[in-house]
Order: C-alpha cells, then structure tokens, then sequence
C-alpha cells in the first residue's frame, strides 16, 4: 500500500497549501507611521460587509469601531455602503417570527452605527439576506430600512432587481450589482425582474448593460460594489485554517482525513454556488473582469464583503477590496496576487482624490476602536498628457496603405490558409485627405473609447454636440475566435481573446477595405436612412489628447452619428427622436400609438443581403421616431456600423469551417448567388421575427422589385466611383459584377427568405392589459388579433396579423405584462402548432378550439382557465419559458468533427462525429440533439457506429436520451485470462494473440437531468446483444477456459439498469489548475438467455486538479477509480478490468480481468505560456506520472501485488478548438505510447 500512502501524503499537502489564518498579511513590510497625504479629496466611500450578526442587545467591533471612526471624522456628502449580509443567518422573517426580533436588532446596530453619518447610506443585498422566501424577504428588509430611514433609496438594487449606476460627481460613478441575483436559480422566483430596467431580463441583458455603463464613465473613477469578490484568498477561494482539516463543521467532532477531503471536495468541486470555484460564480468573473479590462473600460475598483476578513488583491490588473468583517472573523490568507489580509474584524476607507488618484485604508476593530492596518494606493494621479512634442499637420494629403510593410508579408502557407481577398487592397497606397481636428466639421473634440468586436473605435463630438465614430481601418490585436463566433451568444464579451495581428489580417481582410464608401449613394437612391461613411487619414494630433497613444497615424472611416437634425426623409419630413434597438423596442410594447414601418425595414433587411452583411444583431440598427398626423408613432430604420459588408471569406481555413461547422455558413463567399440565406441572416434572424410578426410575402417581393428597379448598373458604378481611384481594380471591378448579379436575383432572395423566416411566426401583446383572439379558420390559417382592454372587455384593435398553414409552420404568442384575455376559437382541426405564453400578471383563458395549442404560464400564479378545450397546459415557473427575450436565437445548426488516435492495440484510429442541434421553444440547454459517430481502428479493421439522442421538455426538467451503437465482427478487446496474476507473452505470441472478436448491438432509453453547477444523474433501461468469435490459435481458444460449445459463442442478449450521478467543475476545461471530478455508477444485467446469470456492479470515480504554485502553471492531478462487480455471473468481457484507457496506462487495454479493480494515478502537469501563431493560440504542457492498481478475484490465490507504471507525455490545446495528448508510459511489460487529437469547435 506504499503507493496509497504516497497519495494520501500527496493529498494532505495539497489541502494544507490552502490554509489561512487570523493575523495581518502583507506581501510588502508596511508601516502605518510612513503613510501621510495631504492632497484633497473628492469623496469617501466606508466600505464594511457581513455586519448581520450582531449577539442580543449588542453590537460587533466593527460596527463599533465604524461608529467612533465616523464621530471623529465629520466630513459631509460622503457614502457608507453595507456590503450584503445584512442579516444572518436567513434574512429578514415575516412579523411575528421567532427569529424577527433578533432580525431587527441586528439591522437596528448597523443603522445606528452610521446615525451620526452625514452622507449617502446604501445597503445592498448579500446571499444570506436572499434566503428567507427569496425576493419575499429581500422586500421586507428593503421596507425595514426604508420605514426606519425614511429613505426610499436606501436598500440597492431595488428587490428583483440587477444594478444600479449613480453618477457620485463628474469624476466619480458608483455602480451597485446584487451578484446573487445573478447566482439565483429564477426559477424559484417568478417575480424577479418585475418592475426593474427593461433593458435586463436576462443575464447577458446584465452584461450588455454594464458594458455600456463602462464605456459611458470610462473617464471616471467606478466604485463598482458587488456582495460577492471576483477574487479572494479566504474560505469562498480555498483558502482554510489547519484546524479545518481536523474540524470539517462548526460542531467540534474530529474526523481527521475525512475533514481533509472535505476541504480539497470544496475548495477543488466548487459545489457550493457561493465558492469562487462554483460553475455560475466563475461565470460571474470571467464576464465582470472581462468588461473591467477592455480597452474601453476606464478605472475600476471593485469593493466586497462575502469573506469575513479584511483583503486586498490586485489580480492581472483588477482591483478588489474585500471588506466582509462587520461581524465575524474568518480565515485569509496571502496568495493570489493578495497584498493584504486580515482575518479579524474591521472595515475599509476608499478616498478618491481630486486629481484622480485613490487609496484604500484598511482598519481593525482592536477592543470596539478603529485600528490602521493597511494603505495602499489604488490608482495613481491621472497621467499628463504630454502633447507638445506632437508634429504640426503640415499638409493635406498622405499618400498610404491600411497594413504596413511588415504586415504586407505573408507566407504561401497564410495565403492558402486565409484566402487572399481583398489582400492586395489593404497593402496599395492611397491619396487620403488629411483630417484635423481642430477644423474637421468645424472642429471635434475626442469623447471616450467605444467596444468593438475587432476594430479600434473613437467617439468624438463637434460643438454642437453631433457624434462622430472613428473606426480604424486596420484590425490590430484584438478578434473573436472563430468558435466563440458561432455561440449562441457571440456577442458576449467573455469570449474576445488576444491573437497574433496577422491572424487579424488574414480574417479581417475577408471584408473590402473601401466598399464602405459606396453604400451611402447605394441606400440614398432605395432611400434608406444611411448614416453617411467617410475616409479620412488621421495624424497624431493635440485633439486626440490621452488617445495618441492607441489612435493616429492610420486611415479611418468616419460614421456620422445621424441625430433628428441630420434627416430630412422626405415626406416623412425630420424625426422627433433617435432611439436605439431596445428603446425602441421597450416603446413598441408600451402602448399601441408605436409602430413599425415594417415595408422600410424590410427593403433595408434585403439592401443587407444584396450587399452581403452577415453582422445585422440588434446593436447595429438604430431607429427614426416620427409623429404622424393621427397623433401615431412610427419607427423607420436606421442601419449603423457596414465593417462586414461584401465580406468574402475565401481560403481553406473558411471553407474547411463551413464543411464542419453549419453555423460557419454566415462567413461565406461574396458571389453572385447567396450559398446559404439561412446563415447570412442569422444574426438578424431573431429581430426580424419580433418586429416584422407576419409581413406577408407580397411585401417582400414588393420592395425586392424596387430595389432592382432603383438599383440601375449606372447607380451601381456611380456608387462605386466614390471609393479610391487606386483599388478601382479587378477586385473591385469583380465585386460591382457579383452585385449587379444580386440585384437581378433579389425578387428571389426575397422569397427565399421569406419561406425560411416565415415558418416561425412570434407575435407579442403590450404591457398593458390585452385581449387576444386566436381564430383558427377552416382553410387552415390563424388569425391573431390584439385589442386594448376597457372594463375587462375587449376595445380597439391594436394589430391583427393572419398566418397561412402553407407559410408558417408554429406560432409564438407573447401576452407579456399586466392582466391578458386569451381567446382561442375556430373550426379548423388542421392547423398552425400554437404556443401562448401568458407571461406576468394573472391572465385569463378561454379556449373553444385547444387543437395543437399548447399554453404556458407560471404555476405559482393564480391565473383563470374559463375554458380549456382540448388544449395542452403547461405551467411551470420556468423563467425562461414565460418571459420573452427578444434576442434568443432559434436556429437548427450542425458540425462534423474528426478525431485522431493511436494506441499499440487499435492501432491508428480514425474517426468521425456528426451532431446536429435545434434550438426551439424548449431548451434544456437545447430542444433535440442528434449526434452520430463512427470510429475506425487500423490494427484489427474493427469499427463501431454510435448515436445518441436527447430531447427536451418531454419529462420536465430531464431530458430523455436514446442510444444506439453497433460494433462490426472484427472489432476486438483483449483477454489474458482471470486474475491479478495474468501473464502477457506478446513478445512471442504477438498482439493478436490475446485478442478477441467481439460484436455488439445495443440500445437503452433513458433520462438524465443536469444541474446548474456541473451535476448530472442518468437513468436508463439498457438492452444488449454479444456475440464473441472462437479465433483459432488465440489465447481464449488454446487456454481451455471456454469450451467450443459454450454458450458465449453464441450471440448472448442482455437487459439491464442503469444510475449515474456526476459532477464536474473546473476553473478551465482545458486546462484545469483546480477542478473536480466525481462520477458513480450502479446497475444490474441480466442474461435473457440464462436469467439466473445476473449481476450487479458499481463503478466510483474521483479526481482532483490542483494548483501547487502561486503561478498557477503547476499542477498536481490525481484521481481513484474502481469497477466492484456484485454476483459471479458475468462474462468475461463484463469484467472489472484495468490496463490501458483504464487508469494503467504503461499496460495494454483490459490487461488486468477480475471481480473488483481498483487504481490510482498521479500527473504532475506544467503548463506553458500561450503562443500566438500565424493560425490559432496555443498553449503547450509537460506532464509527469505514475498509476497504481490491481485486480481482485474471489477464491482466486493471487499474490498483493500491485501494479504500476510511470512515464509522461506532453498535450497541445488550441483554445476550445483542438486538443492533443501524446504519452508514453512503461510498466513491467513493455513502454505503451499512445495520442489522441480531438477537434472541439
């Protein structure tokens, strides 16, 4: 058991590289004496966290020690901010509890500490406060301190609600996140969300909303306050006292070993949704830091409680503050780019500074009085922008190109890879005009930083306030990865990464530098509101201030930021107002005075596919608001942002995707016929549906007709004539040709597409009370009328749409807020598939005709069926389902991804998976997934085929699986016999030798549900046929083990069940540093052909990933697997076996058979810096490793011998692209090398 030993030695350093403790850490000497400023400061923020767990009629230190600080420091118009925790240990008790007294007085203490407080007080929620009924409790303590205050402004965000931005002064923003809204099932809370900004009711409407929060203050300081730290070095990030490896809970029972699991189970699993390692809270991060480090981000430092200690830490750039000691003490310790921390009580002091530096004071709370611990600056003085040195713009013209000589050299291999494009186009010279500043459109000053996916982007102003955006023409730095390209939220930030400049060219020059130059006089004649675009060579200039350092010295496109006063559109005349997509939106559902100009959006939506922009989603449109003379509103609109107009995606690399990946089908070819119009068209697909409900065709081929009537080859050439004399070459030649072409064939893309959107029909009420009529006519067609609703009885019409069977094929209806009538009548029986959604509110239904309908609404909500007909009713609290998101993508897509391998029994193998997904109504994360698979193996001609199925919203949260696979008669395992003492002759006899042909058919049914954070249980009915070869001259026949006749050579059939429960969680998929893998299984087969040969069996496995250095690069692997089989009537390819793919990896596959195995392993890994090639980042590592295990066999004399084996290999990933793992293990018998190379897009 030495190995064992080893493991358990292993296991227990590990855990007690995590250990903390009480006392002040710093990674520098520090002495409060050295720390004097006397610079002025503009506001304070007194920062103390967790302070709810004051014992009776007392109060805590800290709060003391904040009280008589703050009697001593008089300053006015400051902030104290409480963050979350407010009460422990389950929020706030309806009157009358028990436990409402002891509630009271614990938020009575933390009032009364800041009662003498002359400023702002703000309390926001933490995880504890949200566990007395959910958003109940939240709003009884959020009444609580508002009836005691008498301030309505006092508890933030508002209960439900996400965030909060307050302007503080013009240098400073406070923004306020309640992050376990964010960690929250919603399902548990059907009210969430209510009443709050309409622009967030999803997670990513979170995201979006910050990120914009950002770049708006990005020349303020942001305090960005939140209950949860993004980082830490206390127990919510694994950091724990000794004595918690001895202690596990609060009661003090011992249980050594078991304690030490129970902290590597927590601090490695992330079980917990309030640890950091926790799937959802990493999620929380990952987007939080990401927006905090965008370019277009400015200072921000992120204030905590959550931990019950004082901390300070500074990770790649991020500073968080963790101030969570108002009540208790806990344990921290100094890793992770920590640079202070305490484990008493305290609270911290962040001075912002006039000249916009800032510094945090930490402070103890030593016998109920404030104590200095810890200062430190947290952004320095605002650099001085040194401007003088800059030349003179001394001429008009500058003769230039878009890439520069060194990135105009490319390799044969680059060129073949990324296509060539429009290549030769950003490496000619131009004569661009000069653009200065001072008197550009009569002079613009620089604004702020705008957030692009791929391009440099600044905003600038003129005096009367007009908005100008700069857009660099080269794409330096920054791109999507492909594969984050095609996720369903690709617009999320979390996904940008940095890659090589001339992977960016070869991507990027797949869109016409110029072509932009020719769209204005394209839109002016369709009269199209076209934001005017422009070229300009833009030097180094004293205008551009602060942003010499990332602008200048390079050409630019100019976009006018069109405002009411810009447009004159004809007999429209000037619009009142410019909104953008979710305003307009938001005023859409609001009252039925808005409208859509549905024929002018649906010639801009077809001007996009002429023109080849794939890049339509929500943010590059604007809208036009016009008062009509009937006192209506109407929306026309507005297409902003053309980086990706005629867009040619050329070279093997793209069209290697497009065969693999279905949604690599947007990135196409520039032609004169669109290849796929699904694809060119997804990322508007979801917007068009919401605002266009049924535009009938007659319309799109109506304003089809006009654009190729408008649309002459003289206006084509004319539009043209506007880009640069020096690319007016083939290639752009080439390019009028392909759109001359797209013009004769609009009138058909229009019905193309038309047949594709058509088939889903989404048509949503207001916000007000509705009345909704669903007529199913006897032709088969659908009416859907929405009225206003006066005295509960339907009044005017708001629209009325009709749905033919032959067009749409499902119907979507949306009755969004408030109280809404639904009635569902009609004779037809063959018909469109109708879901109703009632939404928030009570909602009342009257169903005469409920066939193919389906209505949705929440469970816990007292809505009224009148009359229910044949219709299905599905009520569920589900957020997802009854609240409308606008911007969920409902596509089908597919990908084919090849995988490779090599191990000394299969030989080289070859293999393929399909997978084919639809994302509908129902996800769970998805509606059906197909997926069909084929592997080869070289050394025996063996094959098996596979597929799996799973459907959602069947079973209600489990989704239902079917599987089928099928090995063919040469497909082999191996067999040495039962017994841990086998012998392997290959040397003499050969790998064939020990090999046996084995055939399979099988099948099962079953369920599985998946937890949020990373856990899964599966339960399955399974059916399997065995048909074993009796190969002469091989081990099974000469070994006299199984007779000629024997029943096993005959096809054997099985049933079985089957349970598994897992779990996983890791902070990198890929790459794990600290992560978690535990996985159990339990069954029982039975022989139909015997069916007293039965058995039984489990099947445990756990494996940690640890992280030894503070770098993180090292780390420690280790994992324990085992296979106990219950019964002795199994075959022996039923056995527990071990050797090769099963954890010994130095030993052929199934080497060792018997009734239980067991192994261990350990890989010590180091991982590379990421390298960024002329294709694709990738990061490389080296490992080091050894297993351990055996086989036991009951009434078998095998001696205690275990086996073991050593070696190590290194793995390749390429972002979620690739991954590959070649290693090379030696155990008694011989060295075994072995690769996998698995493609992930």
């Amino acid at each position: 058991m030495r190995e064992y030993k080893y493991l358990l030695y292993q296991l227990i350093w590990i855990t007690l590289l995590g250990c903390a403790s009480y006392e002040p850490k710093y990674k520098e000497p520090f002495e409060a004496s050295a720390i004097t400023s006397t610079k002025p400061i503009e506001k304070t923020f007194y920062l103390i966290g967790d302070a709810g767990y004051a014992k009776p009629e007392k109060s805590t230190p800290a709060l003391l020690a904040l009280e008589k600080y703050l009697a001593h420091n008089k300053q006015q118009g400051n902030y104290a901010i409480f963050l979350g925790d407010n009460i422990y240990p389950d929020g706030m008790p309806e009157k009358g509890a028990s436990d409402r007294q002891i509630a009271e007085h614990r938020l009575n203490v933390q009032i009364e500490s800041v009662q003498n407080f002359n400023g702002k007080i703000y309390f926001i929620p933490g995880n504890h406060d949200w566990y007395n009924e959910g958003l109940v409790g939240l709003k009884r303590e959020e009444d609580y301190f508002e009836e005691r205050l008498k301030d309505n402004n006092i508890f933030k965000p508002k209960t439900g609600c996400a965030f909060e931005s307050i302007a503080v002064t013009d240098n400073i923003q406070l923004m306020l996140l309640d992050s376990q809204w964010y960690l929250e099932d919603w399902d548990k809370h059907p009210t969430i969300n209510e009443n709050c900004n309409k622009d967030i009711k999803t997670r990513e409407d979170l995201l979006l909303t910050i990120e914009k929060e950002f770049i708006k203050h990005q020349h303020k300081t942001t305090v960005f306050v939140l209950h949860h730290p993004l980082y830490t070095n206390g127990v919510h990030g694994g950091k724990f006292a000794i004595s918690k490896h001895l202690y596990p809970s609060q009661k003090k029972i011992p249980l050594p070993g078991l304690a030490s699991l129970a902290q590597l189970i927590r601090t490695s699993g992330g079980v917990s949704s309030q640890d950091n390692m926790n799937k959802q809270y990493k999620k929380l991060v990952s987007n939080l830091t990401t927006l905090a480090r965008a370019p277009s981000a400015g200072p921000i430092v992120f204030a905590s409680g959550h931990e019950h200690s004082l901390q300070y830490i500074i990770h790649k750039g991020v500073k968080q503050i963790v101030s969570g000691a108002g009540a208790k003490n806990s344990y921290a310790a100094l890793r992770n780019d920590g640079r202070f921390a305490y484990g008493g009580q305290g609270f911290a002091r962040l001075d912002i500074y006039k000249d916009g530096s800032s510094q945090v004071a930490f402070y103890g709370a030593k016998n109920g009085s404030p104590e200095l611990l810890f200062v430190t600056e947290v952004f320095p003085e605002k650099e001085k922008v040194m401007l003088d040195s800059l030349p003179a713009i001394s001429s008009s013209y500058k003769e230039t190109s878009i890439y520069n000589q060194d990135q105009q050299t490319v390799t044969e291999f680059h060129r073949d890879m990324w296509g060539e494009s429009y290549r030769s186009l950003y490496n000619t010279k131009i004569k661009a005009e000069v653009a200065n500043l001072d008197t550009l459109f009569g002079g613009l000053r620089a604004i702020q930083k705008e957030s692009d996916l791929q391009t440099k982007v600044l905003y600038l102003e003129d005096e009367s306030n007009k908005g100008y955006y700069f857009k660099a023409l080269n794409k330096k730095g920054t791109l999507l990865h492909p594969s984050s390209l095609l996720t369903e939220k690709y617009r999320s930030p979390s996904y940008r990464l940095l890659v090589s400049d001339k992977v960016v060219n070869g991507y990027s020059s797949s869109s016409h530098p110029y072509a932009f130059l020719a769209i204005p006089k394209l839109a002016e004649k369709l009269e199209i509101l076209q934001p005017d675009l422009q070229l300009y060579y833009v030097p180094k200039q004293k205008q551009l201030k602060q942003y010499n350092s990332d602008f200048g010295d390079e050409l630019y496109l100019v976009e006018h930021r069109l405002s009411n006063e810009d447009i004159d559109d004809g007999a429209w005349g000037r619009p009142y107002e410019i909104l953008n997509t979710s305003a307009m939106y938001n005023q859409l559902r609001s009252d039925k005075k808005y409208s859509l100009d549905k024929s002018a959006y649906v010639k801009a939506r077809l001007f996009d596919m002429l023109i080849g922009d794939w890049n339509r989603n929500t943010r590059n449109w604007n809208w036009a608001a016009y008062t009509k003379k009937d006192g209506a509103h109407v929306f026309r609109p507005i297409p902003l942002n053309r980086d990706q107009a005629f867009s040619n995606y050329d070279g093997a690399f793209f069209g290697s995707l497009r065969g693999l990946v279905g949604a690599a089908k947007q990135f196409q070819l520039y032609e004169d016929e669109i290849k796929d119009i699904k694809w060119l068209n997804i990322a508007a697909l979801q917007l068009d549906r919401t605002l266009l409900h049924n535009t009938s065709q007659d319309i799109w081929v109506k304003q089809a007709g006009t654009i190729k009537e408008q649309l002459s080859d003289e206006i084509i050439e004319k539009a043209f004539e506007q880009l640069p004399k020096e690319v007016q070459v083939n290639a752009t030649t080439k390019l009028m040709d392909h759109l001359k072409a797209r013009r004769d064939n609009i009138v058909e893309i229009a019905k193309q597409y038309y047949s594709f959107a058509a088939k889903l029909g989404i048509i949503t009420g207001t916000d007000h009370k509705d009345y909704i009529e669903v007529e199913r006519k006897i032709d088969g067609s659908t009416r859907v009328a929405i009225y206003t609703v006066i005295d509960g009885k339907k009044a005017d019409l708001i629209k009325e749409e009709t749905y033919h069977n032959n067009d749409t094929k499902e119907l979507w209806i949306y009755g969004l807020d408030d109280q809404d009538i639904f009635r569902i009548y009609g004779e037809a029986k063959k018909t469109i598939r109708v879901r109703v959604i009632g939404g928030k509110e009570n909602d009342s239904y009257v169903v005469e005709n409920g066939t193919k309908t389906t209505i949705y609404d929440y469970k816990t909500k007292p809505n009224r069926i009148i009359e229910k007909g044949s219709a299905k009713l599905k009520f569920t609290d589900d957020y997802h389902i009854n609240v409308f998101d606008r911007d969920q993508r409902i596509f089908k897509s597919n990908r084919y991804l090849p995988h490779f391998g090599y191990n000394p029994d299969d030989g080289f193998k070859f293999g393929l998976t399909g997978t084919f997904t639809n994302y509908g109504f129902y996800r769970n994360p998805f509606t059906k997934r197909h997926q069909f698979s084929a592997m080869y193996n070289s050394a025996t001609t063996g094959f098996n085929l596979g597929y799996q199925g799973e459907f959602a919203g069947l079973l209600g949260t489990y989704n239902v699986q079917i599987f089928g696979s099928y090995t063919n008669p040469e497909f082999t395992e191996n067999f040495f016999g039962f017994g841990n003492e086998t012998v392997n002759d290959q040397d003499r006899l050969g790998f064939d030798y020990n090999r046996v042909k084995i055939s399979r058919i099988a099948t099962s049914l079953g369920v599985v549900k998946r937890g949020r954070f990373g856990s899964y249980f599966n339960y399955k009915l399974m059916v399997e046929g065995v048909e074993v070869d009796l190969t002469n001259g091989r081990f099974l026949e000469e070994s006299g083990i199984f007779g000629e006749q024997d029943r096993l050579f005959d096809r054997q059939w099985f049933t079985g069940v089957e349970a598994t429960y897992g779990y996983e969680s890791y902070d990198n998929k890929q790459n794990p540093s600290r992560g978690m893998r535990f996985n159990l299984t339990s069954g029982a087969k039975t022989n139909t052909n015997d069916i007293e040969r039965s058995f039984g069996y489990i099947k445990p496995y756990l494996g940690f990933y640890n992280s030894i250095t503070r770098n993180r690069k090292l780390v420690l692997r280790t994992a324990v697997d085992a296979h106990i089989l219950v019964g002795r009537a199994y075959e022996f390819y039923q056995s527990a076996q071990l050797g090769g793919d099963n954890l010994l990896r130095g030993y052929r596959n199934q080497r060792f058979s018997g009734q239980t195995a067991l192994a261990g392993s350990a890989d010590l890994r180091y991982s590379f810096s990421t390298i960024n090639t002329r294709f694709l980042p990738i990061q490389m590592g080296v490992f080091a490793g050894a297993d351990s295990g055996r086989v036991w066999l009951k009434g078998a004399a095998d001696a205690n011998t275990w086996h073991s084996d050593y070696g190590g290999g290194f793995w390749v990933n390429s972002s979620d692209a690739l991954q590959a793992t070649f290693n090379l293990f030696s155990g008694k018998e011989d060295l075994r090398f072995s690769f996998s190379l698995l493609f992930k897009i």
